[in-house]
């Protein structure tokens, strides 16, 4: 690919993606709101240290564009006739916890991704990609089939599962070729909102004891940079029609991952496993089966839970200062 426009980029995911293909020599169009501070708040959001920041930071300039989407230079865009290879529809309001069942944001968020779709078939992108999530299928007891029917819990998850079905048939009428992703629980630098993950790390951080339930469900937790990486060689060589579910391929009790944070932090530290009545007597499953994205991408993980964690512990212990 040599050019791709990616909505959400200031973003948790949306973020790291656009880094993905600046590192990777391919220039971003990112569709914003607002461009006020926009490149800032990308930098800011995706570096915890000075790993790759000056190399990030000397291909900006030649290779990201930022335009607000309702404005004049969107239809500067459009009379430039620019080769797309890729639209990434990325952005999404009340993913937290506080607005996952706000009705009126998770309409807005089906009607922006249908206005996305409508934008990248004027700018005849080769390949639109959308962006779902395991909240699609929440009551799993098993690996996740993502091509079985969606079992939604909250608004949120709701939203998504509408979202794929109204943008793959307007896709298939606007004759825009289309895929449909499902990314796992991730975690990594720049997330900020109230997971499990970040509640059990700044709570550790703090000398304090969290409590969970009995955590049996099994889950899979991906670096957000991996996540990036797949779905940029989604881009590039997935097939349209498809839905791909994104994960590690590794598949383990949640207890395990939480007990792995306390580990790096403090051993001696108290994890209040049980604290919390079990709600059901089934533990619904957060894996997803990968074999089909390792197959049509060459996909592997790279980046394991414990080498990504480190940075992201390290992430919050420096803005806890």
């Amino acid at each position: 690919m040599q050019k791709v426009i990616i909505t959400g980029g200031t973003g948790f995911i949306g973020s790291h993606l656009v880094k993905e293909m600046i590192m990777n020599d391919i220039g971003v169009i990112m569709f914003v709101r607002n461009k006020d501070n926009s490149v800032e708040k990308l930098k800011t959001t995706i570096f915890s240290n000075e790993d790759t920041r000056d190399d990030f930071t000397d291909k900006l300039e030649n290779l990201l564009e930022v335009i607000e989407y309702d404005s004049s230079e969107y239809d500067e865009l459009l009379m430039s006739g620019a080769k797309i290879d890729a639209f990434y529809h990325l952005a999404w309001g009340g993913v937290s916890s506080e607005d996952k069942n706000n009705s009126e944001i998770q309409l807005e968020n089906i009607s922006l991704g249908i206005k996305m779709l409508e934008y990248a078939s004027v700018l005849n992108c080769d390949k639109f990609i959308g962006i779902g999530t395991v909240a699609e299928y929440c009551f799993c007891e098993d690996v996740m089939d993502v091509n079985a029917k969606q079992t939604p819990n909250d608004m949120y998850g709701a939203a998504k599962t509408a979202a794929h079905y109204l943008m793959e048939t307007r896709a298939r009428l606007l004759k825009l070729p289309f895929i449909w992703t499902v990314v796992p629980s991730t975690f990594g630098e720049g997330r900020r909102d109230s997971n499990i993950l970040t509640y059990t790390i700044t709570t550790l951080l703090k000398g304090e004891r969290p409590s969970y339930g009995f955590l049996k469900q099994m889950w899979d937790f991906l670096y957000v940079g991996e996540v990036a990486r797949a779905l940029r060689m989604i881009g590039e060589d997935g097939h349209p029609g498809k839905t791909y579910g994104i994960g590690s391929g590794i598949y383990r009790p949640l207890r395990e991952y939480i007990e792995d944070i306390r580990d790096m932090i403090d051993t001696s530290l108290e994890l209040g496993i049980g604290d919390i009545p079990s709600q059901s007597d089934k533990a619904f499953s957060s894996c997803v089966n990968i074999d089909e994205l390792k197959r049509d991408t060459g996909f592997e993980p790279k980046v394991t839970f414990e080498d990504g964690m480190k940075g992201t512990i390290e992430y919050y212990k420096q803005r806890m200062k």
